[in-house]
């Protein structure tokens, strides 16, 4: 079982299709790259975070 909380940090559903998936996590990506705030540490946290989460979700798809 995956944790719901990956779901809540890319603003999905756990039913969601990849695709939505995949699309919620390169707006925040893009949104939160460390390329485009330099300044902001929080940022870069978040952008961390939301790309954890995005990976546990597809290994958790792949496999699951």
């Amino acid at each position: 079982m995956i944790n719901n909380n990956y779901f809540k940090t890319l603003g999905v559903s756990p039913n969601e299709d990849l695709d939505i998936i995949k699309k919620a996590f390169k707006r925040l990506a893009s949104k939160y790259h460390p390329d485009k705030n330099n300044d902001n540490i929080d940022a870069q946290r978040i952008f961390i975070k939301i790309t954890t989460a995005y990976e546990k979700i597809m290994e958790f798809r792949k496999n699951g």
